[in-house]
């Protein structure tokens, strides 16, 4: 069983060009045997010639799904979400391959296995680069943070100035480890990977 990941995307490109793409998620031919919403099925909209992943490494990984609707952001980016077994497919690299005139941002998580990333090093449409999740005291609380000093100044402010650092965090986290403490306690920071 797979561990499924979202995928957030925003494409940048000519307007006529976001259109065909938006199209192609909205309207596509389904391949004999595949899912509606199998983004196979849209760059096979799109014309888009491309080799599935073979033993040898060769092709490309293509196991996820359109999630929603694409709509367009006040930068007239192309945005829709997918679901992508593992973390982010190639369906990406495909894209900007195949249509030289767009630029794809993405920003994928996936809890069970770690996988935070972006390949938006600028922070254009993913500026987030820490997901922290938490239980303290039987409260679950989580949110997104741009910069590490923001993650800290709202963990002080959760656990009364307790936690302020790095090695705050890990001292909270190995004091509940090792006590028989009631209820569940932990600090989670999850940064995301910027790929070049």
């Amino acid at each position: 069983m797979a561990n499924w990941a979202i995928t957030s995307y925003a494409i940048e490109g000519p307007k006529e060009t976001l259109e065909k793409i938006e199209k192609a998620i909205l309207e596509h031919p389904v391949e004999e045997g595949s899912s509606e919403d199998w983004e196979g099925n849209v760059l096979k909209a799109l014309n888009i010639d491309w080799e599935p992943n073979t033993p040898d490494g060769k092709g490309y990984y293509m196991r996820g799904f359109i999630q929603e609707e694409p709509w367009y952001d006040d930068k007239c980016a192309l945005r829709f979400c997918a679901k992508e077994a593992w973390g982010a497919t190639d369906f990406n690299e495909v894209l900007e391959k195949n249509i030289p005139d767009i630029k794809v941002f993405y920003s994928v998580e996936e809890e069970g296995g770690d996988v935070y990333a972006t390949n938006d090093k600028e922070g254009k449409y993913f500026p987030d680069r820490y997901w922290v999740d938490t239980c303290i005291d039987g409260n679950y609380q989580s949110d997104y943070f741009q910069f590490e000093s923001s993650v800290y100044k709202w963990l002080s402010g959760l656990t009364d100035g307790r936690v302020k650092s790095p090695e705050d965090v890990y001292k909270f986290n190995s004091d509940y480890e090792d006590s028989d403490a009631c209820g569940e306690n932990y600090i989670h920071i999850h940064e995301f990977n910027v790929i070049e």
